[in-house]
């Protein structure tokens, strides 16, 4: 059925985008996400000491770079008011949590390559970065702001397009049913269950209900509740002389036992009209006149099986149209 494939490609795309998410908030905590060092931009990266005994994991301002091989300026925590070669940026621009600014040094720039990299931490201030241009080659700088790694676009969009389809997948069956309650009034016949139930010996019979009968899939069918105890149960309908033929496949729906086998007797005014034998593997259609008739009655017994508890009842007419 078009909605039940409709809604379940919707949680598939829902589940792929929080996976998406996850992994995209992984990536940027672990790595760049795919993302590329861009001049202007600040990442934490591994820098070697300037006299190339060790490294240290360190924020670095990006000058340029070719996709391989990448210029940088290293930025230190440590206090460098005093040297002329080094400048205070402010570090919260880049690193909400700060307390306290950084210092950049500006006398002599490294050169690392793409592995050296590990995730992106913000854009430097455009005072500083005016400073840096005017003493080092540097590329165009990027916008400032957080920029979205293809991951995590990726992951919203399918996110987004989940939940359209779960709404598309929700309202369809009820579009469906709207349609088909408009072609109904058009045709000028009505649904079973809204002439009006007259008498019942049980509240929910005569109700409307989805149900599926030997396999077939009706989305509106009439219920009716099956006498289990020895007696039939019984639903009365008021036609009062509107209508001309009574038309539906009559069955027990999946909610039924699988041993359980009930003879349905319908009525018109009283009379028996039709009988047919009904279990969940075996349905019947049903075709009367009900010209001029005042009442029809379904009266269901069970013939054979073992009845147990349930919610709604084990009938069905699928398609249960009085026509006029």
């Amino acid at each position: 059925m078009l909605a039940n494939a409709v809604f379940t490609v919707g949680v598939v795309l829902v589940v792929a985008g929080v996976a998406g998410w996850i992994v995209a908030g992984f990536l940027n905590r672990g790595g760049s996400g795919g993302a590329v060092p861009q001049p202007g931009e600040i990442w934490w990266a591994t820098v070697p000491y300037r006299d190339g005994e060790g490294e240290k994991r360190r924020p670095a301002l990006v000058l340029g770079g070719d996709g391989r091989s990448y210029t940088i300026l290293k930025i230190t925590s440590q206090d460098k008011r005093d040297r002329h070669d080094h400048l205070e940026i402010p570090t919260r621009t880049w690193d909400r949590r700060a307390t306290y600014n950084s210092f950049l040094d500006l006398s002599a720039p490294f050169q690392l390559n793409r592995l050296d990299f590990a995730n992106r931490a913000g854009v430097v201030d455009p005072a500083t970065w005016q400073r840096v241009a005017r003493q080092h080659r540097v590329g165009m700088p990027v916008p400032a702001g957080p920029r979205s790694s293809p991951v995590r676009v990726l992951s919203t969009l399918a996110f987004v397009a989940g939940l359209l389809a779960l709404c598309a997948g929700t309202v369809i069956p009820w579009v469906d049913r709207f349609s088909d309650e408009v072609k109904t009034a058009a045709a000028g016949d009505m649904p079973l269950h809204d002439a009006g139930v007259t008498a019942s010996d049980r509240g929910e019979s005569g109700r409307a209900y989805d149900s599926t009968l030997n396999g077939v899939h009706f989305t509106d069918s009439t219920g009716f509740w099956v006498g289990c105890e020895g007696r039939p149960s019984a639903v009365t309908f008021a036609l009062d002389g509107r209508f001309k033929r009574f038309t539906g496949t009559a069955g027990l729906d999946a909610v039924a036992p699988k041993d359980v086998v009930v003879k349905l007797v319908v009525e018109v005014d009283g009379r028996t009209a039709a009988t047919v034998t009904v279990s969940r593997t075996a349905s019947a259609p049903v075709e009367l006149d009900v010209t001029s008739a005042r009442t029809l009655t379904l009266s269901a017994l069970r013939t054979k099986g073992t009845c147990a508890n349930a919610t709604r009842p084990y009938g069905a007419v699928g398609d249960a149209l009085l026509r006029q």
